[in-house]
């Protein structure tokens, strides 16, 4: 079992009484979580595998129901555990993704003159594009993230993104 976990959902609710959980999912499309046949969670400082019986989407959210895990009783213990999957279980990225939002977590962000911004704090996504929250010495800064236009470079071996944007 790899020693890198990366968290992809939480559970958020129950559906129904025969052990379906709802899933508050971190992957993009949202049911692309469903392609995962099993998750670790953490229960008393353990990893513990729970396998997927079924996965589906139904109206706003994605259900899941474990294996063993037939009843509402038996999920209950379950509400707002995250889960995780092993990073080797992630897709390989192709020519029209360049990076997963968990590597950029952590990198320095610099402008195109070379000044740190600070770092990447947390990514969310608006309407028109994603968005970097870069932490640094003057606050938070929003930075779309736009391959296009702003983000210049990508530098996962470095630990940087270098970004056309102004320090202030």
């Amino acid at each position: 079992m790899s020693e890198e976990k990366i968290i992809i959902g939480k559970v958020n609710g129950f559906h129904g009484v025969k052990g379906f959980i709802k899933v508050f999912s971190e992957t993009r499309p949202r049911e692309g979580i469903l392609h995962y046949k099993h998750f670790y969670i953490k229960q008393n400082g353990a990893w513990k595998m729970l396998e997927v019986e079924v996965g589906q989407k139904h109206s706003k959210h994605v259900l899941l129901k474990f294996k063993g895990y037939d009843t509402r009783d038996s999920v209950e213990p379950l509400l707002g555990i995250e889960l995780f999957i092993e990073r080797e279980d992630m897709p390989e990225l192709d020519e029209h993704d360049s990076v997963y939002w968990v590597d950029l977590y952590g990198l320095k962000v610099i402008n195109h003159e070379g000044v740190e911004l600070g770092i990447i704090d947390d990514i969310f996504e608006t309407g028109a594009n994603d968005v970097l929250a870069v932490k640094g010495d003057k606050g938070e800064i929003l930075i779309p993230f736009s391959l296009e236009f702003i983000v210049m470079e990508i530098n996962l071996e470095e630990g940087f993104v270098q970004v056309d944007w102004d320090e202030e």
